[in-house]
């Protein structure tokens, strides 16, 4: 009897990541792997990071760690010693350029930073004697590229969610600046509504109120109290599973990083905003711009304004990103002095 022909088939097709499970994976699988404090200088990069963590907030005690993970695993025949300037400067020169020379300049210039601080707590230790970054030129800054929705499609990303309470997280997001983060944040006991303020947590563990006048948004917000039941340790943006009508949620748990981007483009995609099956292009980012543009042209070009509404530390930051407003108001002027030598 003849044993029939083995039937090969090919294997599975990889999926396709995008940047943000990549790097999920990577803080995953890399950052669980403490391995650099093997190496001589990872001993250093050790001590320091117990010694900064006393004053990091954890996103950016990943980013430390990150970044002097890479520093020990490329000087792996090194001690901190071996990085005295003058020859410490070109190495370590040659190792940002090798690992942060192709990114944005902010990422270069993030992880100078860190670096800096490093070898500057090495120097107040006593283990070294001069600060091999000291002469390392930051990356130049490229201008802040930056978009708005426009007023029909601001409307519509609103109007045309069926449920309460994503009308309710959008208007948190394009009228009130709120970040992905401090959005998905959000329980119902942070809403005051005999002052009409919310208190978010936002970049840094920062903690801030955010004054909400508007009556019907607080109409809108007891409606879906009442709705749902809500308890005030529930999130207004719940986790969720499932696609289309069949959605399960499960409100003690707040919505993840990928959950919040699918429930976004999925509300642009309701509005017409994007095509179906959209992921990528239209950055949440884009309304907070949103929100300080409106409040920048309805005050006539307060930036004071601005810098309230979008929590800057510094007004130089709001002057920085809303500069186009000048142009916009250069251009009004112009035209107006060219209207009058033509009368």
């Amino acid at each position: 009897m003849s044993t029939p022909p083995l039937e090969l088939t090919a294997p599975p097709a990889p999926q396709k990541m995008d940047a943000a499970e990549i790097t999920r994976l990577y803080r995953e699988v890399v950052l669980r792997d403490k391995a650099y404090r093997l190496f001589p200088l990872g001993e250093d990069c050790a001590s320091y990071l117990r010694t900064k963590r006393k004053r990091l907030t954890p996103s950016s005690e990943r980013d430390y760690e990150s970044c002097l993970d890479k520093l020990a695993r490329h000087f792996t025949d090194l001690r901190l010693e071996d990085l005295e300037p003058p020859a410490g400067t070109a190495r370590l020169e040659e190792f940002l350029d090798a690992t942060w020379g192709d990114a944005s300049p902010r990422t270069y210039n993030k992880n100078l930073s860190i670096t800096r601080d490093f070898f500057k707590w090495a120097i107040l230790r006593g283990r070294l004697h001069g600060d091999p970054t000291m002469a390392i030129e930051r990356a130049r800054s490229r201008a802040v590229y930056r978009t708005t929705f426009p007023a029909d499609q601001r409307r519509a990303i609103i109007a045309e969610q069926e449920d309460r309470r994503d009308r309710i997280a959008l208007r948190l997001l394009l009228d009130y600046r709120l970040r992905k983060g401090a959005l998905t944040a959000v329980q119902f006991k942070h809403f005051d509504h005999q002052r009409k303020r919310l208190t978010i947590f936002t970049k840094g563990e920062k903690v801030r109120d955010v004054p909400i006048p508007d009556t019907a948004f607080w109409m809108d917000l007891e409606r879906h109290i009442l709705d749902i039941e809500a308890q005030p340790s529930h999130y207004l943006l719940a986790r969720q599973k499932g696609n289309g009508r069949k959605i399960a949620r499960d409100p003690t748990k707040l919505m993840g990083v990928h959950g919040a981007h699918a429930w976004w483009y999925r509300c642009l995609e309701r509005a017409g905003v994007v095509p179906t099956g959209t992921t990528s292009g239209e950055r949440m980012h884009k309304a907070r711009h949103t929100a300080g543009q409106r409040v920048l042209d309805a005050t006539g070009g307060n930036l004071k304004a601005v810098q309230k509404l979008l929590g800057h530390a510094s007004i130089q930051t709001t002057g920085d990103i809303y500069t186009d407003w000048d142009t916009d108001q250069l251009a009004a002027t112009m035209a107006q002095v060219l209207a009058e030598d033509d009368e």
